[in-house]
């Protein structure tokens, strides 16, 4: 069981490093985020624009993110597994 788990944790791990996740936000002049991309909306865009599915509380954001650019955002899928998810925030 736990051998299954951790080979699709891998398995999921190696698809994610490879992605780079575009999110499209609403932003002012400055750059500045209008209330900010959450684990939430990491989660909800990462089912929705390649099928796969996390749960929030497994993707570690420190805090919202709050401006535009490109940002890694570490996913927890298991034990001693992380992936580095590349987050392309744009207006």
């Amino acid at each position: 069981q736990n051998q299954k788990e951790l080979n699709e944790a891998k398995e999921i791990a190696n698809k994610i490093d490879k992605i780079e996740l575009k999110l499209k936000v609403k932003a002012g002049e400055s750059g500045r985020i209008f209330g900010g991309v959450t684990a939430k909306e990491i989660a909800e865009n990462l089912k929705a624009q390649y099928k796969i599915e996390i749960d929030k509380k497994k993707v570690l954001l420190p805090e919202t993110i709050k401006n535009l650019g490109t940002f890694t955002v570490e996913i927890k899928l298991y034990e001693g597994i992380i992936a580095k998810l590349k987050l392309n925030v744009v207006a």
